[in-house]
């Protein structure tokens, strides 16, 4: 009836579900039989205070004899009436209460009788009426008892109901959690076992396929229907297998082949991802990550760095006059250049167009950045031949230095494109003027004041003075 997981499985959750649900309402169930035994209890309560009142006005005009203490008595005795008439159901039962009230009413009744009843001191009658006062009053005390006595019953019936009721849900409910968990644990030891010879029953398979045995069957045992639907396909694969007749070591070499296939594609992603196509150097997200990886070392060690930023005058010109790609070729000479002239510990990336940052790492003073910046500028000024041609292009640099300008990433690569956009204008501005540009250690001069600039005005804009 059950061969298939998936129907244990819908047995399963719906038995605990079942469960669940009769727990609740059990739960339900209690807290209501609480909640009505407290109701009861408080009314019962409120009942024995009334006849507690109604005792003590009694026993006042017994003392007293006296028209408002007889009126007090009437009051506490209409407000007992008015209550058992409310609070009178299924699970209080009242009658006899009634009862011995109304025969309080009537004895009342003949105490005003007697209390309006004038007799002389001589009269004869007088004896009478003390006997039948007496009387009432031992009738007042007989009744009274009597409520007190009644009304105990009624707490100890109610309490006894409520345990009686508490007991029936109690039962109920430990039969059911008894029979669900039953049907549960059984359910499941059949889940167990059934799926423990299907699975070692396919792992045996698997191993013997493993092994190069081709024409190894899942054994037919007891399973479920899912793992007989799976044991169908896996002898039909081993049946196709066996005519492809693919031996281990052909099997063995096809893998090798295709995992070093696909991780030399996924190393050349990964390559393509970080990598600038056209000079193969850092990208500007590569290279934003391996400056955070920088900073945090740097502050680390206490060591300084120095970003320097780099962008090719006239290579517009170059681009517009000779093309794209002696463009591409001016570039990527650049690329390599700027490799070569930099330490294993520094890197450095393209962030796009003709623009290039530089990365000095692990220094410690700055005494050496001006000197690079020198050798860059000689190295980027000479010659590119291409086609027949020399081609030459400039370059204009600006300065950031950790942890002296900021420690900040984002703001020290601003730090260092303001001051290359200063020397960049610098250049232009020269050039405009036809004068001779200085030397490349006066240049660097100028993007250091530039840099000192930076410092005074903080990390916004700033103007370029020359």
């Amino acid at each position: 009836m059950l061969d298939s997981m998936f129907k244990k499985m819908f047995v399963l959750s719906t038995t605990t579900m079942l469960l669940t649900l009769f727990i609740v309402v059990s739960f339900i169930k209690i807290h209501a039989e609480h909640k009505a035994t407290k109701t009861n209890l408080d009314q019962v309560i409120d009942l024995q205070l009334s006849v507690d009142l109604l005792r003590s006005q009694l026993w006042a005009f017994m003392q007293f004899r006296d028209q408002p203490s007889l009126n007090q008595v009437e009051f506490a005795q209409a407000d007992l009436a008015t209550k058992f008439t409310a609070y009178k159901n299924k699970h209080i039962q009242l009658d006899n209460l009634q009862r011995m009230n109304g025969s309080l009413s009537n004895l009342l009744g003949q105490e005003k009788a007697l209390f309006f009843t004038n007799f002389n001191d001589t009269s004869p009658a007088i004896q009478t009426v003390l006997d039948t006062r007496a009387l009432l009053q031992s009738r007042y005390n007989m009744i009274m008892q009597n409520m007190t006595e009644e009304l105990a019953y009624i707490h100890r019936q109610v309490l006894n109901k409520n345990t009686i009721n508490l007991q029936n849900v109690m039962s109920t409910a430990a039969v059911w959690l008894i029979a669900c968990s039953l049907l549960v644990s059984g359910v499941a030891w059949l889940i167990l076992f059934r799926f423990r010879a299907g699975a070692d029953a396919m792992k045996r398979a698997i191993l013997d396929l493993a092994s190069g045995q081709l024409d190894t069957k899942v054994e037919n045992v007891k399973m479920d229907s899912e793992f007989r639907v799976i044991s169908r396909f896996f002898n039909q694969m081993t049946a196709s297998l066996r005519q492809s007749t693919v031996t281990k070591q052909e099997l063995e070499e096809e893998v090798k082949r295709q995992t070093m296939q696909l991780h030399k594609k996924q190393q050349q992603l990964l390559f393509l991802s970080e990598h600038d196509p056209l000079t193969n150097l850092m990208n500007r997200r590569a290279f934003d990550k391996q400056l955070e990886s920088a900073l945090i070392k740097a502050n680390r060690t206490e060591r300084k760095l120095a970003l320097l930023f780099l962008d090719l005058n006239d290579f517009k010109q170059v681009n517009d006059t000779y093309g794209h790609n002696a463009g591409d070729m001016v570039l990527t000479t650049v690329a390599k250049r700027l490799i070569d002239c930099i330490r294993e510990s520094d890197f450095v990336g393209r962030l796009g167009g003709d623009e290039f940052v530089i990365c000095l790492d692990l220094l410690t003073s700055f005494d050496v950045v001006k000197q690079k910046v020198v050798q860059i500028k000689k190295l980027v000024n000479q010659p590119i031949y291409y086609n027949e041609r020399y081609l030459q292009v400039s370059v204009s640099v600006g300065i950031s230095r950790y942890p002296d300008d900021s420690k900040n990433k984002d703001i020290l690569m601003s730090i260092a494109d303001e001051a290359m956009y200063c020397a960049k204008t610098r250049n232009q501005i020269h050039q405009g003027q036809g004068s001779p540009l200085e030397d490349d250690e006066g240049e660097a001069n100028v993007v250091s004041i530039s840099l000192n600039k930076h410092e005074q005005t903080g990390a916004g804009s700033q103007k370029c003075k020359y």
